[in-house]
Order: structure tokens, then C-alpha cells, then sequence
């Protein structure tokens, strides 16, 4: 079998001239509303952040909400942890009305901590990584005169029926126009385009999501185990790896493989709200002998069935910066897409978009001859190191 390459070299902050501030040592509040030990997505981002800012050198505090299996105050990696006040209750969704107050009232206690924080120590620079955070931060920038660079993550600016009637919209547009500090980053094309529009600081789009110790470890431990399930040579086995929620239309996937040859496959890992009416329709289409529902699987896991897999799909109606897609790319895994999110500014020989409705077509055309190494320059384009690296470059940038 043929091993395609990503080829495309990595895009970097350093301008000409400009260094990496890797000998510069900053003193750096970081505010996460989610942060170590919870495993999400942003959560784990900040946390490599702050791991990072401190194996360069740098004093780092995070103040973050607390949990009840959390500490009030902590020191991990180097990393000062600062829990003053609860956040969310467990199982609670952040964008209901409970979870609204909840945050709000977490918001209006820490506020007057951060100033006390900030009076009795000197920090260099805020980097605020979530949305709730951002007012609070802006108002400290403009208190104490010190540069902000803000990350927007999620955002509801990435779904198609974006209204200003949306309470979650509005208050986006209004952290964009007054809060976002000296940088804003993010890693979506249309938020980078909001915030251009909107605020007056200076916006950059930034790659990476993928643990890359995961991935390599996943590979060994698949080809120590030898953990993939036999299957002939005719066989085409088709993944989708996600949440089993409306957003990301697995039930789409289930009617397409039933629209499909008998020799495609499908594996679906995940759980979620409609995993009754995937079982169901699977029942009554009788797809039972083709499709593998695993349901929620460990991280390494879930990589592995990726690895053990010719392609990766990824229907979604919105998403933002979806990891599984460049997890995929990296296992040199090949991925047909919806074209949400960043994907179609990515530029990949193993990555395809189109509407969903022309999966059925696209599907057969696709290579997926691939060899079974990982892609080393896709892994670094995409890991989170480089996310890490670019974020310190940014904040040493707004303190020159």
C-alpha cells in the first residue's frame, strides 16, 4: 500500500526578525472556567498551556471554578492553581437556565477576587480562554493597564442559523466589540472573521488540538496487541467517532450505510442523547451484521479504532475545530467531511468535504490505500504543542 504525506509546511507567529521570547520569563494569570483535572477539550488545551508557559520559564496562575473533587489551591507541574468559588454542578448543561446562573454568580464572586489577586501580586500578562471569562478580563486590562490576549473557542457563531435573537449570539457579539484585549485568537475561519469585523484587537487563527503522546501510544500498543479485528480483504470499514447527538447526525450515517455496498462496515464510538434511536433504526433496517455500536470508548481506545479503519466520517451540521478530523490525518486514517468549521481551509491529500447528501457519491472515488505509519509532519502541524508554542509567542509578542 501507498503512504500519502501532508506536505504543507507549518504556518508560525514569528514574523521576520522576530524571536520565539523563549529566554523571556513572564509572570502570567491565565482564567479558564475549565481546567485540570477535567479532560475536555479546552480544559485539556489550557492545561498543556500552562504546563508549557512553565517548563519555559514562566510564573503561572490559573484561577478556575472548583468542583467538589477539587482543591481550593494547588500546585501541579509548576502550575498554581486557584479555585476560589464553585462553578457548574456536575451533569449540569452550561447553556441551560440553571447553568446560566450558575455561571453568572460564579462570575460576579470572582471578580472582586481577581482584583484583590491582581493588587496583591504583579502579572505581566491575562490570557482569558473562555467567554465568560473575557468582560471580567477586559475590565481588569483597562484597571491595571496590563495586555490581554483572549482564545475564543466555541462559539455560536459557527452555526448556520446565527441570529442576534440568541442570548448565547448577543453576548459573543458583545465580548467581541468591547472585551477581546490586545490579541484574540482562535481557530475557526468565520469566528477569525467576526472578530475582525467586531473588535479592535489584533486576531490571529491558530492550529492544534492532537495529544500526540496519545496517538503514538495508541499505534504501539495496536501493533503490540495486535488488537484489530480480522477482516477480509474486501471489507471496507468506515468509522464514525463522536457524540450521538442531532448536531452531528448520526442517524444520517446509519441510513448511509444502508444506501451502500454490502462490503462497507460501519464502527460507531460514542454515546449521547439519541443512541435509542441509532439502535432503532439499525433494528429495523437490520444492519445489525454491518454496524459495531462500541458506544462510549477510552480516548486510546477510540484511536485505535480510528487507526484500524480505512476512513473516518464526519457528518456534523456545526463544528468548530473537530480534533477527531486531524486525530485521523495523523494516523494517516483518510476522512470524508461536512465542510464546517476550519475544514475547508485545510489543505490535506487524505481529507475530502462535501454536503452529506454526496457522501453516497464521493465515498467510492476516495483512495484509501494508505500505509500504516503515522504522519509525523500532519502530527506536528496539528498537535497541541504547536497550539502551546504559538499561544506563549503571542503573549510574549503583547508584553514587548
Amino acid at each position: 500500500m501507498n503512504r500519502s504525506t501532508d506536505t504543507e509546511k507549518s504556518i508560525t507567529v514569528k514574523e521576520d526578525g522576530e524571536e520565539d521570547g523563549s529566554e523571556c520569563s513572564l509572570a502570567v494569570l491565565v482564567l479558564a472556567e475549565d481546567f485540570y483535572p477535567t479532560t475536555s477539550g479546552g480544559a485539556f488545551i489550557d492545561w498543556n498551556v500552562a504546563k508549557y508557559l512553565v517548563n519555559c520559564g514562566d510564573d503561572v496562575t490559573v484561577v478556575t471554578a472548583r468542583t467538589a473533587e477539587t482543591e481550593r489551591r494547588e500546585v501541579t507541574n509548576g502550575v498554581k492553581i486557584r479555585r476560589p468559588f464553585s462553578g457548574l454542578q456536575k451533569n449540569t448543561s452550561p447553556n441551560s437556565l440553571y447553568g446560566q446562573l450558575q455561571r453568572i454568580l460564579f462570575a460576579l464572586l470572582v471578580y472582586p477576587y481577581l482584583i484583590w489577586l491582581m493588587w496583591c501580586q504583579d502579572y505581566d500578562v491575562i490570557y482569558s480562554t473562555n467567554h465568560l471569562f473575557h468582560p471580567i478580563a477586559g475590565v481588569l486590562r483597562a484597571l491595571f493597564r496590563i495586555p490581554l490576549v483572549t482564545f475564543v473557542g466555541y462559539s455560536p457563531s459557527i452555526h448556520e442559523d446565527v441570529s442576534l435573537t440568541d442570548p448565547l449570539v448577543l453576548l459573543e457579539r458583545l465580548n467581541f466589540r468591547f472585551f477581546m484585549g490586545d490579541r484574540a485568537l482562535c481557530q475557526t475561519p468565520s469566528v477569525r472573521e467576526e472578530l475582525e469585523r467586531l473588535s479592535a484587537a489584533t486576531t490571529m487563527r491558530i492550529d492544534g488540538t492532537v495529544q500526540k503522546q496519545s496517538v503514538l501510544h495508541a499505534i504501539q500498543n495496536d501493533a503490540d496487541e495486535q488488537a484489530a479485528p480480522a477482516t477480509e480483504e474486501s471489507t471496507i470499514r468506515l468509522v464514525y467517532a463522536g457524540r450521538l447527538s442531532s448536531l452531528k447526525q448520526p442517524l444520517k450515517v446509519v441510513s448511509l450505510l444502508d444506501e451502500l455496498p454490502e462490503e462497507y462496515e460501519l464502527v460507531m464510538v460514542g454515546d449521547g442523547p439519541q443512541r435509542d434511536d441509532v439502535e432503532e433504526m439499525v433494528r429495523n433496517r437490520q444492519l445489525e451484521n454491518r454496524i459495531d455500536l462500541t458506544g462510549r470508548l477510552a480516548h486510546e481506545e477510540t484511536l485505535q479504532t480510528i487507526y484500524d479503519s480505512d476512513l473516518l466520517l464526519l457528518p456534523s451540521r456545526a463544528d468548530a475545530y473537530p480534533a477527531v478530523v486531524f486525530e485521523a490525518l495523523s494516523l494517516n486514517t483518510p476522512v470524508l467531511a461536512t465542510p464546517v468549521g476550519v475544514l475547508p481551509t485545510i489543505d490535506h491529500p487524505l481529507l475530502t468535504t462535501a454536503d452529506l447528501s454526496a457522501f453516497e457519491d464521493v465515498l467510492p472515488v476516495i483512495d484509501l490505500e494508505t500505509d500504516d505509519e503515522i504522519a509525523e509532519e500532519t502530527l506536528d502541524r496539528f498537535s497541541v504543542d504547536r497550539f502551546t508554542w504559538d499561544v506563549r509567542a503571542h503573549l510574549v509578542a503583547v508584553t514587548e
